[in-house]
């Protein structure tokens, strides 16, 4: 499930990613090395959320009701109606499993409900999970940016491109009302009907650029 991140989710995260350090390759920023550091990191992401920069998510563990991970709205542009999913990282039981999975289709499913028409990506060609992820999701690979960032230990990366588009049509009334830029966003109220497919197979690939939105629209706020 997720929830806004807070600040005093700290020491669970902190926590939740000991002995994953390497989980935080993908990531612009090195693993912490204590609950201060975590803090700072927390800190700095919250100060970018205030600014209008982002959207941060707790990733939380619903059996144990504690964070393990957060992941993010980032570069939102409202005029064009696009946004980036990043950030990502989940630590405990829930990294390989189906739930990573499942918090990218809640996000796609909640921005489109929002008014968004496209949904990106940028990942790490090294990150072998993210682009497993990707395929789940049926995410369409663009293009790849050569040598485009420095990775926190110094070494370049290749970043790749991917995009869902929402099926064709008009935002919902009051969609992008929704979306507030400091207070986080609030789930839309879920139409009667909709143009949207139907769900695919839980752990297939599927092709093209619509997902498969195997969550309803207006999605739940929480994952169960």
């Amino acid at each position: 499930m997720l929830e806004p991140l807070r600040i005093d989710h700290v020491p669970d995260l902190f926590a939740a990613q000991r002995g994953l350090e390497t989980d935080w390759g993908w990531l612009p920023v090195s693993a912490p090395r204590s609950q201060a550091e975590m803090r700072l990191i927390v800190e700095q992401r919250l100060a970018q959320q205030a600014a209008g920069g982002a959207f941060l998510f707790a990733v939380m563990d619903a059996r144990i009701r504690r964070p393990v991970g957060w992941i993010a709205y980032l570069d939102i542009c409202v005029i064009d109606q696009r946004l980036d999913v990043g950030w990502h990282w989940i630590g405990g039981a829930l990294a390989e499993s189906y739930a990573t999975v499942e918090i990218h289709l809640l996000l796609v499913q909640h921005a489109f409900d929002l008014g968004f028409t496209r949904v990106q990506w940028q990942l790490d060609d090294l990150d072998r999970n993210g682009h497993h992820t990707m395929r789940q999701i049926g995410a369409v690979r663009e293009g790849l940016l050569q040598r485009h960032q420095k990775r926190p230990d110094g070494t370049w990366r290749d970043t790749v491109l991917y995009a869902v588009l929402a099926p064709s049509r008009a935002a919902p009334p009051g969609g992008f009302a929704n979306l507030s830029l400091t207070a986080g966003p609030s789930p839309a109220p879920a139409p009667a009907s909709g143009p949207w497919p139907a769900p695919a197979p839980a752990q297939a690939p599927v092709q093209g650029r619509r997902p498969p939105l195997g969550l309803p629209p207006g999605g739940a706020a929480y994952l169960p």
